[in-house]
């Protein structure tokens, strides 16, 4: 097989609007189909894709870097559906180290849009899972996410990257607290759409804000009912939406669906109907979107999406920042870790093959000498082959040292010098 190296192509939060991320967003239950369809492009041996929030990014090892990238861009414009020139501008692309390192920080928490999140780990961890599942994840890959997962751990375990846990759940929770009078939460009453993990994030983050009138709204009635168990909440049908929308203060939105669940009509309609004055305050922090962008334009109403949330999320930073560094120093660690193992399985065969070519000359020579050996006694004859052998390592001793200081051109020249690839 020919070598292989990394290619990361991706948007993120920092390169792309919410409005491109949700078009190009693969939610997980169609992870596998993507995977399937990713492995048959030319130039792709193994991959993995990361989809959450904030990131669409395609991992992915590759027998040429500049086909095998143009394979990952093809790969998000037909699986998703969006046309290249939509998302051209918003890419980033990186190879081998670059790649790693990115994945490093990814699982690090730095690269996140709230530094220190405690999500992406397992979100990492999760692509990586689904990925080794379908097949699609060989050596390279397989180390490269293993460390990024010991990265991750590292990091919340030696610095206080992760000290004050902060999510995109709680900074929605702090920009309705900022959003009403007097900075608090109590007496005002909040609908949850969504009762998975980033639900459950801003349920327990309201709680801590002092919201005590919490309802939680969930296709899967028994998941609304255990989340509104674990966090003092009330549980609805997902079908009381229309009244609940009339009679609530807050809603913020976290679903997994694939499109719009709360349209202009429907939130037309709750306004109509609300006997508060206030406004209705919607905070939208699913990829891809709850609500209907439109219904920002609704008298009575305001809408907030994941976009609106870097103000609150830059001025709730804090010591997290001043634990970046020490988390690169884990990285830095964990990726010198990575190359020297990258190193090692790219000169391990051609050191094999030098070792193997060396004896193999020895063994020709004393068969050359053969009727010479035959004359002497066994233990002239194995004096004989000892010498042999330790001249033979004496004089590959610095060749097979070097070794392992070679990568690429250079492991070729020395393939080349050595004629260790005649015969194949």
């Amino acid at each position: 097989m020919a070598p292989v190296s990394l290619v990361l192509v991706g948007l993120n939060h920092k390169t792309a609007p919410v409005g491109l991320l949700e078009r190009l967003a693969i939610p997980e239950e169609q992870l596998s189909k993507a995977l399937q369809q990713l492995a048959g492009y030319t130039h792709v041996v193994e991959g993995a894709v990361l989809s959450t929030c904030n990131r669409i990014e395609v991992y992915a090892a590759v027998t040429k870097f500049h086909g095998g990238a143009q394979d990952l861009r093809n790969f998000l414009a037909e699986f998703c559906h969006v046309a290249p020139e939509d998302f051209a501008d918003h890419l980033y692309t990186y190879h081998e180290e670059g790649a790693v390192r990115h994945l490093f920080r990814v699982a690090g928490g730095i690269d996140s849009m709230v530094v220190g999140e405690s999500e992406i780990l397992g979100q990492v961890r999760r692509a990586h899972q689904i990925a080794v599942g379908e097949g699609i994840v060989g050596p390279l890959l397989g180390m490269a996410f293993r460390r990024a997962l010991r990265v991750g751990k590292r990091a919340r375990a030696e610095t206080a990257i992760g000290r004050n846990p902060a999510s995109i759940s709680s900074a929605a929770v702090e920009l309705a607290r900022r959003a009403f009078d007097g900075g608090t939460l109590a007496g005002r009453t909040v609908a949850i759409v969504g009762a998975g993990k980033m639900g459950r994030l801003a349920a327990a983050a309201l709680r801590s804000a002092g919201a005590t009138d919490v309802v939680v709204l969930n296709r899967s009635e028994d998941r609304a009912r255990a989340a509104a168990e674990a966090f003092s909440a009330t549980p609805r049908p997902f079908g009381d939406l229309p009244d609940v929308l009339a009679s609530v203060d807050i809603v913020i939105s976290s679903t997994t669906a694939p499109g719009t669940i709360i349209e202009r009509d429907l939130v037309s309609e709750a306004v109509r109907r609300r006997a508060s004055q206030t406004p209705l305050f919607i905070v939208d922090i699913a990829v891809p979107r709850d609500v209907d962008p439109d219904v920002a334009n609704l008298a009575g109403v305001v809408l907030r999406d994941i976009e609106d949330l870097r103000g609150v999320i830059d001025s709730t930073l804090g010591s997290r920042l001043s634990e970046v560094a020490k988390v690169e120093e884990v990285i830095a660690a964990e990726l010198e870790h990575f190359l020297q193992w990258e190193r090692a399985q790219e000169t391990v065969p051609t050191a094999a093959a030098l070792v193997a070519k060396a004896d193999a000359i020895r063994a020709a020579e004393l068969d050359r000498i053969r009727t010479h050996l035959e004359r002497m006694t066994p233990e002239q004859r194995n004096a004989v082959a000892h010498m042999s052998r330790r001249l033979v390592a004496k004089i590959f001793h610095t060749p097979l040292s070097k070794t392992r200081e070679l990568s690429g051109p250079e492991l070729e020249a020395l393939r080349a010098l050595f004629e260790l690839d005649d015969g194949e």
